[in-house]
């Protein structure tokens, strides 16, 4: 539960009786889901007023005009894109529906839509489109071609914008296929006469699969996010909390201007109690250590 405290609303159950455990399990069973995927520790925005300005001004051009924007971030892992996106969300004005892409599994082409579309709820009043979305929703079993996706998609967005702006965020989309990230284009592309922003978060890796990505179209905006600092990297570590010049110095060096390295290593000297820990000299192996921190039953 230590991992996922923040994310959900659980309360304790019987404790299950698994194969190849000695002893009984805790269990929990779910109350309540939070909408919004964060961590326990949320850490201050630093370094990004540049992105976000560009977020903002994207997201006005969309509710000023009318028009569909396609605003992706890209960045490394841990370099701060996911707290960008929140910190733009946080008290917009708009409809918000969030879709995940996956990095495995068969038949998830359209995940991340089915998601947008089991949040959004409303079905779109064309017969043809809503045909489709019912296709993609497992609903109906007729054939469904990945251009009519696209249309039927976009016609349900457009729907949706008719009264007030709409943010569609998909994330992870390095990990889209190519029908997906068809779909997105096609959206950005065609869309017409309502407030919607393609909000989409990638790693650079992007690139390798669609080079021009969003290239040439006058509604697109691509930021990269840099990795963070001398001076950015200690305002994080002094707005999370106060260490030592040794240990703080030390901290700064291994994150190499990664923030979520800054914000898992503050976190795991706060539970520490003191200031006796090891810095370990990469994410990856900050997060192993964290790891390491829980109980043979919370791994």
């Amino acid at each position: 539960m230590r991992l996922v405290r923040d994310a959900v609303e659980a309360e304790p159950v019987e404790p299950l009786e698994l194969k190849g455990k000695a002893d009984p399990v805790p269990a929990y069973g779910l109350l309540e889901a939070s909408g919004e995927l964060g961590r326990r520790h949320t850490a201050p925005l630093v370094g990004r007023e540049r992105e976000l300005r560009a977020l903002r001004e994207a997201f006005a051009r969309a509710a000023g005009d009318g028009s569909c924007q396609l605003f992706t971030v890209l960045g490394a892992a841990g370099v701060g894109k996911s707290r960008l996106v929140l910190e733009f969300l946080s008290g917009l004005d708009a409809e918000v529906v969030r879709g995940r892409c996956l990095s495995y599994g068969e038949g998830i082409t359209y995940w991340p839509v089915t998601e947008t579309l089991l949040q959004l709820g409303a079905r779109p009043s064309d017969e043809a489109a809503a045909a489709a979305i019912a296709s993609v929703l497992g609903d109906a079993e007729e054939a469904t071609t990945p251009d009519e996706i696209a249309w039927a998609f976009r016609k349900t967005l457009e729907q949706a914008a008719s009264e007030t702006p709409f943010v569609c965020v998909f994330d992870d989309i390095h990990w889209g296929e190519p029908a997906f990230l068809d779909l997105i284009e096609h959206v950005a592309d065609f869309s017409r006469g309502a407030p919607i922003l393609l909000l989409c978060i990638a790693r650079p890796e992007l690139f390798d699969l669609r080079p021009g990505w969003g290239g040439g179209k006058v509604n697109a905006t691509t930021v990269l996010l840099e990795a963070l600092s001398r001076s950015e990297t200690d305002e994080l570590i002094d707005r999370l909390g106060r260490l030592d010049d040794d240990l703080k110095t030390r901290i700064r060096e291994a994150a190499e201007g990664n923030p979520l390295y800054v914000e898992e290593m503050l976190a795991m000297v706060h539970e520490s109690g003191n200031g006796d820990v090891v810095v370990p000299p990469s994410i990856q192996a900050l997060l192993a250590a964290r790891l390491d921190q829980l109980d043979a039953s919370e791994r």
